[in-house]
């Protein structure tokens, strides 16, 4: 009888795992982004554009029409409010596009469950990479709408990245969750939807925490977008440094969402063949 692999039960199997696949992983990542636009005229530059309209559309319509504003954490530093939403909105872009195909991610490979040797847990791994892929366009539009709007980037927008890593570990870890629950589960798509309207308008991308009643102000940075959008507009837009301490229990958080949805995809994918 074939043991059951060891990858994923432990915070080290997890990065022995992306060590071991990582060619897999690259090679599934680049097959899954060309899939999106091998069809299309316009290509991978709808990559870019995509992106850029949507900046466009929110900048005209937020900041010219209804006149918008967003409170500047630095004196003398005023942004367009489509620059601020938008700096937030990629982050929930992200989330989204990475929950909505994870409840059908083992359904539509059902060819990789019963091979023994595929790392199944990879599927979840390549939407993330793919959407972190979308992601770093999105980031080159915010670069280039802040340099065209203010004249110079602050040097700490290099840092962003950094603030990134532990949003992924979440979004990884709610991944393998539904991705889990999917194959048992096929409503949860539904809930997905759902969850995702939650963590837009119970973040704050729309509007400053400030102007919440204390106890929702308290309540929103439960919200896995609160930290990372607050850390990206410091960064980004204000050039100060985020709250350390916030990102650090953040962090901590993440360590232990990647390693819950770990243990439970690793317990419950033995099921799955048995399933689809």
């Amino acid at each position: 009888m074939t043991p059951a692999p060891r990858f994923l039960t432990t915070p080290a199997d997890i990065c022995r795992s992306l060590v071991t696949h990582r060619l897999i992983l690259r090679q599934l990542v680049r097959r899954d982004i060309l899939s999106r636009y091998r069809k299309s005229a316009l290509g991978m530059l709808w990559a870019l554009l995509t992106p850029l309209l949507t900046f466009v559309i929110y900048a005209y319509v937020f900041s010219t029409i209804l006149k918008v504003r967003f409170p500047s954490r630095v004196p003398d530093l005023d942004y367009n409010y489509g620059i601020i939403l938008f700096s937030g909105l990629m982050l929930h872009f992200f989330i989204t596009e990475v929950l909505t195909r994870s409840p059908v991610l083992v359904l539509e490979n059902v060819n990789f469950v019963k091979k023994v040797v595929f790392p199944l847990e990879m599927l979840s791994l390549v939407a993330t990479g793919s959407a972190a892929v979308t992601l770093g366009f999105n980031f080159v539009i915010l670069v280039a709408a802040i340099l065209f709007f203010n004249g110079t980037v602050p040097p700490t927008i290099a840092l962003v990245p950094l603030v990134w890593i532990p949003f992924f570990a979440v979004v990884v870890g709610i991944s393998w969750f539904f991705a889990s629950l999917g194959v048992f589960l096929r409503d949860i798509g539904h809930v997905v939807g759902i969850l995702s309207t939650v963590l837009l308008f119970g973040s704050p991308i729309l509007f400053p925490p400030d102007t919440l009643p204390d106890f929702l102000k308290t309540l929103i940075w439960f919200n896995p977008l609160s930290v990372p959008v607050h850390a990206t507009r410091d960064l980004a837009l204000w050039g100060v440094m985020p709250d350390l301490q916030n990102l650090a229990i953040y962090t901590g958080v993440a360590a232990v969402f990647l390693w819950v949805g770990a243990f439970w995809f690793q317990r419950t994918k033995k099921g799955f063949a048995d399933v689809v």
